[in-house]
């Protein structure tokens, strides 16, 4: 059982991408001081722009005091996993009828 039987190499890149923004943050402190860590949160806010379009604004949520600690570019990649899921069922229905 391989995990590209789920998602494909690009949709895996993404998130490995997004888990490593978070788990960076995590492991240096000086990324959770506020004037570093909002530049690094910049830097994670451009790339989500870059890689999930318009659903990578949800990244903002970073430069929010105190949100730092969620896993923000994580829940973007979910986001954007699920609505691009979601899209495809849905275009799918509209055939069957």
């Amino acid at each position: 059982m391989s995990i590209f039987e789920y998602i494909s190499y690009g949709e895996f890149v993404k998130l490995v991408v997004c888990v490593s923004l978070d788990v960076v943050e995590y492991l240096i402190p000086s990324l959770l001081t506020p004037f570093v860590g909002d530049i690094f949160d910049v830097v994670g806010l451009a790339t989500s722009l870059y890689m999930f379009k318009w659903i990578g604004l949800f990244s903002v949520l970073e430069l929010v005091p105190g949100l730092d600690i969620l896993p923000i570019n994580i829940i973007t990649w979910l986001i954007w996993i699920l609505s691009k899921r979601g899209k495809g069922f849905a275009d799918s229905r509209k055939w069957e009828s």
